[in-house]
């Protein structure tokens, strides 16, 4: 296996006074698929917004670029590379090509650039059908290859997803199952929370499920 990309060590985390995380590590490599499971409340969706960097830790450390730093140094230089996407997808109004399209206004493409972007990423969506549909009017399932394909166009190292197949019937789990082989394929680091271990199977690389806060194989 490759160098990991990220390795987040020591990662606690308390609510309420109850420690939802305790002394966690995790190591994201290149093309690699990471599954979390445990029950509702056993710190899946806080871990993937931990390393997303929009949940702060108690403690937590990160080794980046051959060196260590506490989260709260790094985690604003590195977040750049890393996308997470909650259960429910979040598509803003308008057509799944300004969906798609959207995160491109922040990079340093030009105009013909972005579109050509965006036609590469609806093909390989299977979404140029669609493309100028109003994205909040699709089914639940294409709206999470909407996101997917949002988050694919703008190339993270890493990407965070938090029950994607939850609620989807059979054809969108399949073609959902595709993309993820697809981002994998291309180099993505993917973690992935779920309920159901089967729907993964053949995907993910490593399986970790919580038990009192803690990661068990």
């Amino acid at each position: 296996m490759n160098e990991p990309l990220l390795v987040f060590r020591g990662i606690e985390k308390s609510f309420a006074g109850s420690q939802i995380l305790r002394n966690v590590d995790l190591l994201l490599y290149p093309g690699n698929c990471i599954l979390l499971s445990g029950k509702n409340g056993a710190g899946k969706s806080t871990l993937l917004k931990i390393i997303a960097g929009l949940e702060t830790p108690e403690q937590a450390e990160i080794e980046y670029s051959g060196e260590s730093h506490s989260w709260k140094t790094v985690i604003r230089s590195i977040r750049k590379n890393i996308i997470y996407l909650h259960q429910q997808p979040f598509l803003f109004s308008g057509t799944v090509l300004s969906n798609v399209a959207y995160g491109l206004r922040f990079t340093s493409l030009n105009r013909k650039q972005r579109r050509e972007s965006v036609i590469e990423a609806l093909e390989w969506a299977g979404l140029t059908d669609v493309a100028t549909q109003d994205a909040k009017t699709l089914s639940r399932g294409v709206q999470q290859r909407v996101a997917f394909t949002r988050a694919w166009i703008l190339k993270p190292k890493v990407l965070l997803l938090d029950e994607p197949m939850a609620n989807m019937d059979h054809e969108s789990r399949e073609q959902t199952s595709l993309l993820l082989r697809r981002m994998k394929s291309s180099g993505m680091s993917i973690v992935v929370t779920s309920h159901m271990q089967q729907y993964y199977d053949g995907l993910a690389d490593q399986h970790f499920h919580f038990k009192r806060g803690r990661l068990v194989p």
